[in-house]
């Protein structure tokens, strides 16, 4: 079964003149697919417009009635005790088990694609998709992250100019705690960051075992699934806090290979706080 941009679309290519291998690359279907679309379509005398002003469903239920589908000597499977079972509390039941349960108990029901096909709309009908998130686990604590906020607030007035300036925000946060410490700088430079870094974790009263920056050019130099190179003050903070940095990753790291870029930041971690860890 097609959806409605599909059969839409398919039909409108071919109505333009388009090739069939041009219709068939676009919406990624099979000459047979295509055929039975435009053989419906004809047979239908229904022309383009019309079936535009159309619900989707109702066009898709047109070229793909139910009857095609269902078999009227086969019981329909009870989706909603499968659903049930599937996400029951310490099931280890899949959408594969349900079907064959429901082919001992029934030998002459629906093929696999054929149940498959219905649980699929069972689950969109009634719990609207497949879409799933999953929780991730946090340690109270055990990170700070750090970002600069996007917008930049028009906050500060020059007392000299009365001209009102913008300032850029700096912001972090402990994972599973609630607390938030934020900071307006004039910049987003890396002495800013570094200070910003500081006063928070003198807020905080306690150092984070990890440090999450976004990948920001002021705390990284280069992030790679096999590197990992910090700008050499922040690599310093690193050191002086005993800490560890661990950016997002660029896409699944295996592995880093530190490295350090020649700097010099005791001017600017002389004035931190000493605190203790978590």
């Amino acid at each position: 079964m097609q959806d409605y941009n599909t059969i839409i679309g398919a039909i409108q290519m071919r109505l333009n003149g388009c090739q069939t291998r041009s219709v068939m690359d676009r919406y990624k279907i099979g000459s047979g697919t295509l055929n039975l679309i435009m053989s419906r379509y004809h047979a239908g005398g229904i022309p383009i417009e019309e079936l535009r002003m159309m619900a989707p469903k109702e066009v898709e239920n047109l070229f793909y009635p139910q009857k095609n589908l269902q078999r009227k000597d086969a019981p329909l499977p009870d989706f909603q005790y499968y659903y049930d079972r599937i996400h029951d509390p310490g099931s280890r039941m899949n959408i594969s088990f349900c079907w064959l349960d429901y082919k001992e108990k029934n030998p002459d029901g629906y093929e696999k694609s054929q149940f498959y096909e219905y649980f699929n709309r069972f689950i969109t009908e009634n719990y609207g998709g497949q879409k799933v998130s999953m929780a991730v686990n946090r340690i109270p604590g055990e990170k700070m992250y750090i970002d600069w906020v996007g917008d930049q607030p028009e906050l500060l007035t020059d007392t000299g100019t009365g001209e009102i300036k913008k300032v850029h925000i700096f912001a972090t946060t402990l994972g599973v705690s609630s607390l938030i410490y934020a900071e307006a700088f004039l910049n987003e430079k890396l002495p800013c960051f570094i200070e910003g870094c500081a006063h928070a974790v003198s807020f905080y009263g306690a150092v984070a075992r990890y440090f999450v920056p976004d990948n920001l050019k002021t705390a990284v130099i280069k992030h790679t699934k096999d590197e990992l190179i910090l700008q050499s003050t922040f690599a310093d903070l690193e050191d002086f806090y005993e800490t560890i940095v661990l950016p997002p990753p660029a896409r699944k790291p295996k592995g880093y290979r530190r490295k350090s870029v020649i700097g010099n930041s005791a001017n600017i971690l002389q004035k931190t706080l000493a605190t203790r860890h978590f």
